[in-house]
């Protein structure tokens, strides 16, 4: 949102005649009213299938968005920048279609929200205009963005281009691998900042694995999650990012084993299954 300051100019001078006196007019100084703080904080509401609290205008620069999943199904929130030549209705349309995007630059976002759940993602976003969607696959084989989980919004200049948030651990994706830099991961809050070093669009999704399965049932049952029951839940990630940019996701770990994977494909294989994939273990202690 571009701040604004009012400013209320100068009053003419009056020319008042006293006594055959001449009284020059006081000038008055002007009033100024402070320019509001820009906001860089965007609560989004994702329902099944739509998008509530999407901003029109944000201001360039570091952006968290933290999207509430109110809906029956997963959700996501996947970010693009509009390319030259296209509009946004038109870059849509395609996306509607099916056409290739691999020449689309993607900005992140918040990945896999379970209902009922939160997640928060912070990403640098440079003044243009922008499309998102979720892509969650339902089980009818359509995804949410076919049913018209989209929306648009534009960013512009800013002097204000805020701070991103501290990280305590890095994670660096590449052709097909993850590393995570630091120590064991303790229970608590964590903020990991995401980063692509290569020139194929990558994301990165946190699971953890739920009782009585092994991390190797997680990752079988991710091939086709709508076969069988559960075998991990999301607590969080973020969703496709270009070559380069960092991205900050916030997530909560408790006890037990977590895998860390990249969802996208190539030849209509996830990435996580040509070996971009991780095991983490957070201890009680």
């Amino acid at each position: 949102m571009r701040s604004v300051g009012a400013v209320i100019p100068l009053v003419a001078g009056i020319a008042i005649a006293t006594l055959n006196v001449y009284h020059p007019a006081v000038p008055i100084a002007p009033k100024t009213v402070a320019a509001p703080p820009v906001n860089h904080t965007l609560v989004l509401t994702a329902h099944d299938y739509a998008f509530s609290g999407l901003p029109t205008r944000v201001s360039a620069g570091w952006v968290t968005v933290r999207m509430i999943n109110a809906g029956k199904e997963l959700h996501m929130f996947a970010s693009v920048s509009v390319p030259a030549g296209m509009t946004t209705a038109s870059l849509l349309d395609s996306l509607l279609r099916g056409n290739s995007t691999k020449d689309l630059t993607e900005w992140g976002g918040p990945n896999a929200v379970a209902p009922g759940d939160t997640a928060t993602v912070t990403m640098f976003l440079p003044a243009g205009k922008y499309a998102v969607g979720c892509f969650v696959d339902s089980p009818d084989g359509k995804t949410h963005f076919m049913k018209g989980m989209m929306g648009s919004f534009e960013v512009v200049a800013s002097t204000d281009k805020g701070v991103p948030p501290v990280s305590d651990r890095t994670a660096l994706l590449s052709t097909y691998a993850i590393a995570m830099d630091g120590a064991a991961l303790t229970k608590g809050s964590h903020v990991i900042a995401v980063r692509n070093t290569t020139k194929a669009t990558h994301d990165l999704l946190v699971l953890k694995v739920l009782p009585g399965h092994t991390a190797a049932q997680a990752f079988k049952w991710l091939e086709n999650p709508y076969i069988g029951s559960p075998a991990a839940v999301p607590i969080g990630g973020t969703t496709g990012i270009h070559l380069d940019e960092t991205t900050y996701v916030q997530a909560r770990f408790t006890p037990g084993t977590y895998i860390l994977v990249c969802m996208m494909s190539t030849n209509h294989k996830r990435h996580f299954m040509l070996g971009m994939k991780k095991v983490i273990t957070v201890s009680a202690t």
